[in-house]
């Protein structure tokens, strides 16, 4: 299998596209399901408001206790939810200090993040009132030199705080982008304020009910923000049904690509099988009637015509399995397409978002989001702007040396199966959860096949022949 040293360029291209195709599918697949992780029990059932902190209003742009019990109670009582404050300052135990994350939450904060605790528990509703915390592994680490310290205390604030709960650290790709370097403490939202006279509550966290894409969801919480005499406006509010929805979406772009050259190569073989055919029967009604040829040449017409007929089912399959409703937010699409003033209001908006946003601290979740976001952005264009080149380009040239067919396919097949053992092997490493889609896996073995058979064999019938 080892190939000429002149064919060595040309099979290390092929190699390379093989490579960005089976990282970008197994990649592709983990992000939604590591969004999902991230959101605890409710997963990306949910919608966020989060206080834009540079407001024209700072103080009543930030919620209140008062605000949550109102919302608890009435507006948004059939649905679960949390709220979170944020604040820094040095945590201590005896000599030993470090510098913390402080989050003031509710006893519901963890159904909406991914809290591993190693030992003890989450804080819960009794504990509303009452100097308890839950740190995480890097504190632990940094005061007590190990995590078996539930039923001590730390202080903060120049109070002391009894530890009911130690939190794991993501050891993920993602966890490791946004670790921020120092601990994590967690302790009740009511608590906080009273030790940090300057911190706000600046995020809400609502279960959703409605997975659609019909607005409801934001609906329902910008009537809730009214209700208790905020702005909508003042929030940046994600809706995570939705967000997951256009990540899942560019898988299904990224496999309407791969089946898109497969249908491609098929519909040629499909021409050439048809002219085929029709060649044929040209050639043998030179001197037989059309009765004389069906008679005497079924067999050969019938095989003909039944593997058009499988062709066409492939095609028709392939086409079912790729086909979706392509997604795209409302407030995007215009009434008419040539429409100066929407796009012009358009930009002013975004313009104006940016600006308002100039300053904000988003929290964990929404920076975890958009750094998974923009991994599938990426993994979506190098998919289609550098794999597929890539493994066309490599065919060109293995065509051009008159490599011959089967080895081509064997190497393909190898180095494919390879490729996805390696990839999925490194998201192991990385801690993202290795997902497996058959489909996929299948369109894009089909994709590089029959990519293979267009660009190296001549005729179908040699293909065949080869295999």
């Amino acid at each position: 299998m080892k190939p000429a040293q002149s064919a060595y360029p040309a099979y290390l291209i092929l190699a390379l596209g093989l490579l960005v195709l089976a990282w970008s599918t197994v990649l592709g697949s983990s992000l939604p399901v590591k969004l999902g992780d991230l959101g605890g029990l409710h997963k990306t059932n949910k919608i966020t408001a989060t206080w834009l902190s540079n407001s024209h209003q700072p103080e009543e742009g930030s919620f209140s206790l008062q605000d949550m019990r109102q919302l608890t109670q009435y507006n948004l009582r059939d649905y679960d939810l949390a709220y979170a404050m944020e604040a820094s300052t040095s945590a201590a135990y005896q000599k030993n200090q470090s510098p913390v994350q402080v989050l003031g939450v509710n006893d519901r904060y963890d159904q909406f993040h991914q809290i591993n605790l190693r030992s003890g528990c989450f804080l819960t509703f009794e504990q509303e009132n009452q100097q308890v915390a839950v740190i995480n592994e890097d504190l632990a680490q940094a005061l007590f030199r190990n995590c078996n310290v539930v039923g001590l205390e730390i202080e903060l604030y120049g109070r002391k705080l009894k530890i009911v709960g130690v939190a794991g650290n993501d050891r993920s790709l993602i966890g490791t982008l946004t670790d921020k370097g120092y601990g994590t403490v967690y302790i009740p939202a009511k608590v906080l304020l009273e030790l940090e006279a300057d911190s706000r509550i600046t995020l809400l966290e609502v279960e959703t009910k409605d997975a659609g894409t019909t607005g409801r969801n934001t609906a329902v919480l910008e009537t809730a923000l009214a209700s208790i005499g905020q702005d909508p406006a003042n929030y940046k509010i994600i809706d995570y049904s939705v967000a997951v929805l256009l990540m899942e979406q560019e898988n299904l772009l990224r496999n309407f690509v791969a089946a898109t050259v497969a249908m491609v190569m098929l519909f040629d073989l499909l021409r050439r099988k048809i002219m085929d055919i029709y060649h044929f029967c040209r050639l043998r009604l030179r001197d037989k009637y059309w009765s004389e040829m069906i008679k005497g040449d079924a067999v050969r017409l019938m095989l003909g015509m039944a593997e058009i007929l499988a062709l066409v089912a492939v095609i028709l399959l392939l086409w079912k399995l790729i086909r979706f409703s392509l997604y795209i937010p409302p407030e995007n699409i215009p009434n008419e397409l040539i429409d100066v003033s929407f796009w012009a209001d358009l930009i002013k908006k975004g313009i104006q978002t940016r600006m308002q946003s100039a300053g904000y601290a988003a929290p964990l979740g929404e920076i975890q989001f958009n750094i998974l976001n923009t991994i599938q952005n990426w993994n979506l264009f190098l998919n289609i702007f550098l794999g597929w080149p890539l493994f066309l380009l490599g065919l060109y040239q293995i065509k051009l040396l008159k490599e011959k067919l089967l080895k081509v396919e064997l190497f393909c097949v190898v180095f494919m199966l390879a490729a996805l053992s390696l990839g999925t092997a490194l998201l192991w490493i990385i801690k993202m959860p290795p997902v497996t889609e058959t489909g996929e896996m299948l369109l894009v073995f089909s994709s590089i096949f029959l990519a293979v058979v267009k660009r190296t064999g001549d005729t179908p019938a040699e293909t065949w022949a080869f295999l």
